[in-house]
């Protein structure tokens, strides 16, 4: 067995009126309007060589497999003001 470490970054511009807020399980989550939008992972697959594959995560078993084989998550919201 291998182990494959995954370390993703991303920014978003958000509209002024989004809230970095704690959600009662004790995590940070965005609040937009009345839901909360946490991020996670979800792995994309295709069985298309071709450069304008479509991929997906339609097939869940395969996604839940891929899925049980995470030993660790962590995440990290932050929200910095644009001038």
């Amino acid at each position: 067995m291998k182990k494959l470490s995954l370390e993703l970054h991303a920014e978003l511009e958000i509209p002024d009126d989004w809230e970095l807020v704690e959600h009662p399980a004790g995590i940070y989550v965005l609040k937009v309007g009345d839901r909360f939008v946490d991020f996670d992972i979800t792995p994309l697959v295709t069985a298309s060589e071709a450069p304008d594959a479509t991929w997906s995560d339609e097939d869940e078993k395969f996604t839940d497999d891929i899925l049980d084989m995470v030993t660790g998550l962590d995440s990290k919201m932050e929200i910095t003001y644009l001038q």
